[in-house]
């Protein structure tokens, strides 16, 4: 992960990079994360983090969590079985019944059965974000309480300051976003 911060004084910029780089290793995301960028303008009190989000766990989907042994499923991980029932219940009702702690009843024809292989138990990016969003908002100042959300496919960015967020504010990490986004190899 790499960790870039303007605006503020060198000892600043570099506080901030340190927090950045602290805040996102203690909640188990720089894997995750390619590239943070973040711009500081103390005397207008304005703050804008961009994170750029790299790799992401691929969905867990049925078939990775359970083995089917004939009209039944044996849930495998049984970190996904509250999960994984309450999708087969939401789906399919009162034709999935939990036999066992491990093991799923199926009262489905086969071309249900077969299309159960398509249904995501778990998507890890959904729970990322959420986890990005913690993380910035631990790094943002306390009180820049007014936020303004940049959403983009590949990242986070957030604007916040203790006033309303001018136009200006929100094209300049519009253009911060672009700037990161056009960076190869992760050269700032």
């Amino acid at each position: 992960m790499e960790v870039k911060v303007e605006g503020g004084d060198e000892f600043a910029n570099a506080s901030y990079a340190k927090i950045c780089d602290d805040v996102f290793r203690d909640i188990g995301l720089r894997s995750n994360i390619d590239r943070v960028y973040m711009y500081c303008n103390p005397a207008e009190h304005v703050f804008i983090i961009s994170v750029e989000i790299g790799r992401a766990p691929s969905p867990v989907k049925v078939w990775d969590v359970t083995m089917r042994e004939g009209d039944t499923l044996r849930i495998t991980d049984e970190k996904y079985a509250a999960k994984l029932l309450a999708l087969m219940w939401d789906k399919y009702g009162e034709r999935v019944q939990q036999i066992s702690r491990l093991v799923i009843g199926l009262e489905l024809k086969e071309e249900e059965i077969a299309k159960i292989s398509d249904l995501i138990v778990y998507d890890p990016r959904e729970d990322l974000n959420t986890r990005i969003l913690d993380g910035i908002d631990r790094i943002l100042p306390e009180g820049a309480r007014v936020r303004y959300p940049i959403p983009s496919a590949k990242g986070i960015t957030i604007i916040a300051s203790e006033n309303p967020i001018a136009e200006e504010w929100k094209e300049k990490a519009k253009r911060a976003i672009r700037d990161v986004a056009s960076r190869e190899g992760g050269v700032w």
